[in-house]
């Protein structure tokens, strides 16, 4: 099921969008100026219970034309966030096995999310979009630290996959994970520019995902319980934050913070019951 199709959904939580603030570093010669974007939601929004991660971002070139590509993605989430106890990734899948037999070759409660990306190149002086699914895997533990694999299928025009790795370690406070993403270049053609991931949107939870297990010689399907937020919502709501690192050492981050939810309203009393 396509990222878009959640809109039904995203009325039952509350969005929370911002912009990049700044560039951390001067861009170096040649290379364009970055800002971003960073959307997340929490599909449903209820303390105490599984939900699903929505995230997104759009990279966008100051001053127009196409961003320098990206390189690495660090996303930081709150403390306090279950992932390990979401009943998500209790399979493993592993990019030997995504390289031969893409998404059908993994077991099906590897899949800890989907979703879609954009990759923009500029040739001949116009500019190339190439427009794709993604899928996001658990992978086999690494030193004790729970590795993902993000598979991008290329739809059009180039059909192209890609393979990266993600890698969940420990942040300070007041994150308590970063998600750290590491983007492999992608060139359009031998001697050709390289493809510059311009937007991606995913998610990490069990909205839309559908495990199955053997019961008495039959497969049944179930929905994992999800990533479980804390019982109490943080002052501020829950932070989250990405940093992006571009080709040639440029670095941008974009901070936002979902708002707590409303507390249900009491139910009045109804004499006589």
């Amino acid at each position: 099921m396509p990222f878009g199709r959640t809109g039904a959904a995203r009325h039952a939580c509350r969005l929370a969008t911002i912009t990049a603030v700044t560039l951390a570093a001067l861009p170096a010669a040649g290379l364009a100026a970055q800002s971003a974007r960073l959307d997340v939601a929490l599909v449903p929004e209820r303390l105490g219970q599984g939900t699903t991660i929505e995230f997104g971002f759009q990279i966008i070139a100051v001053g127009g034309g196409v961003p320098a590509p990206l390189r690495r993605i660090d996303l930081r989430y709150p403390a306090h966030i279950g992932i390990v106890t979401s009943g998500l990734g209790i399979a493993s899948c592993t990019q030997q096995l995504l390289e031969e037999a893409g998404v059908p070759g993994c077991p099906s409660r590897s899949l800890m999310g989907y979703g879609t990306a954009t990759g923009e190149a500029e040739i001949g002086g116009e500019i190339l979009q190439e427009i794709g699914s993604t899928a996001v895997f658990m992978a086999p533990l690494a030193e004790g630290n729970i590795n993902l694999e993000f598979y991008v299928n290329g739809e059009s025009p180039l059909e192209d996959q890609l393979i990266f790795p993600g890698l969940l370690l420990p942040a300070s406070a007041p994150y308590g994970g970063d998600l750290e993403i590491s983007v492999p270049l992608l060139s359009t053609f031998p001697e050709g520019p390289d493809i510059a991931l311009v937007k991606l949107r995913s998610t990490i939870g069990p909205l839309g995902v559908t495990y199955w297990q053997r019961i008495h010689d039959e497969f049944v399907p179930y929905q994992p319980s999800g990533i479980i937020l804390p019982s109490r919502c943080p002052r501020g709501g829950f932070p989250f934050a990405v940093t992006f690192t571009f080709q040639g050492g440029t670095k941008t981050t974009s901070r936002v913070s979902v708002p707590c939810p409303r507390s249900p309203r009491p139910r009045r009393a109804i004499a006589g019951r």
